[in-house]
C-alpha cells in the first residue's frame, strides 16, 4: 500500500498534465480513474527499480526555466510508457541495423534505453533542459538492461537546430514541444530528406495537434491509435503493419 504522500505526488503530476489536455472539468471527470491507477504499482517506478535508473515522475521544470525564452516552447516531461513503446516498434518490419533512432526531447532518456534493446545503427537523444540532460547521461551509464545498440549520442541543444543524420531514420516525438518548434523541426527534416532521400519514419505519441503532421506534404500517415501516430516519408520503401 502506498502512503498518502506518495499518492498525492502521483495525482499531482497526472492532474497537471491532464488539465493541459482535457481542461479542469475533464480532469475532474477522470479523477476516479487517476486515483485507481495511482494506487497500483507504478510501472515506471518498477522499470527504474529493475534497471537502476531514474526516469519516472512528471516534471514541469523549475520556474527559472519556464521564464527563460529558450524554454517557453517546451512541454512538461513524462516518461515514455514501456508497453506503448514496445508496441510501436513492433509495427515496423525493418532491418534496424540500417536505421538511426532519434528522440526529440528525450527527457531522462527512457525511450533511448528502450530503443537500445534493438540493434539500431545509432541512437541519438536531444534535450534542451540541463537538469533532464544530466539525468539522461547518468541513466545511459547506469542502465543494467539488455542492449543491442551501444552507440549513443546525447545532445543538449535546441531541437530546431539539430542537423539530421544522412542515414535512414526513425524520428520519435513524445509531445516534446509546442507548434512553433515542431514546425521548424519538420521544415529541417523536409530539407534534409530532399537533399539525401532515404527511408525514414516519424512516430508521434500523445499528439494533441495531428493536423500539423497530417499537413506535412512529405509525410504519409501509416497508422493512428489513441496513443500514437506513425508516418512514413513519401517515397520511402519498407513496411509497417496495416493502418488500423
Amino acid at each position: 500500500m502506498i502512503s498518502l504522500l506518495e499518492l498525492w505526488k502521483r495525482l499531482k503530476g497526472k492532474a497537471v498534465s491532464s488539465t493541459r489536455k482535457r481542461g479542469l472539468i475533464g480532469t475532474v471527470r477522470h479523477l476516479p480513474t487517476f486515483v485507481a491507477a495511482s494506487i497500483k504499482v507504478d510501472p515506471n517506478k518498477r522499470f527504474d527499480r529493475c534497471f537502476h535508473v531514474d526516469t519516472a515522475d512528471v516534471l514541469l521544470g523549475p520556474p527559472e526555466l519556464q521564464s527563460d525564452q529558450r524554454f517557453v516552447h517546451s512541454n512538461w516531461y513524462g516518461p515514455t510508457a514501456t508497453k506503448t513503446f514496445s508496441r510501436i516498434l513492433r509495427e515496423f518490419h525493418l532491418d534496424f541495423r540500417e536505421f538511426v533512432f532519434v528522440d526529440f526531447g528525450c527527457g531522462k532518456g527512457k525511450a533511448l534505453l528502450l530503443a537500445s534493446r534493438l540493434p539500431f545503427r545509432q541512437i541519438i537523444g536531444i534535450e534542451l533542459w540541463p537538469e533532464l540532460f544530466e539525468v539522461a547521461l547518468k541513466n545511459l551509464k547506469s542502465y543494467t538492461g539488455k542492449r543491442q545498440c551501444k552507440t549513443f549520442r546525447l545532445l543538449q541543444m535546441d531541437a530546431s537546430e539539430f542537423p539530421f543524420p544522412r542515414e535512414p531514420g526513425i524520428y520519435y516525438f513524445y509531445d516534446p514541444f509546442r507548434e512553433e518548434v515542431l514546425r521548424k523541426v519538420l521544415d529541417n527534416m523536409r530539407r534534409s530528406l530532399a537533399e539525401v532521400p532515404r527511408e525514414s519514419y516519424v512516430v508521434y505519441t500523445e499528439l494533441e495537434r495531428p493536423d500539423i503532421l497530417d499537413q506535412a506534404d512529405f509525410l504519409t500517415l501509416l497508422k493512428r491509435t489513441p496513443h500514437y501516430s506513425i508516418y512514413k516519408v513519401s517515397g520511402s520503401t519498407g513496411a509497417t503493419r496495416n493502418n488500423s
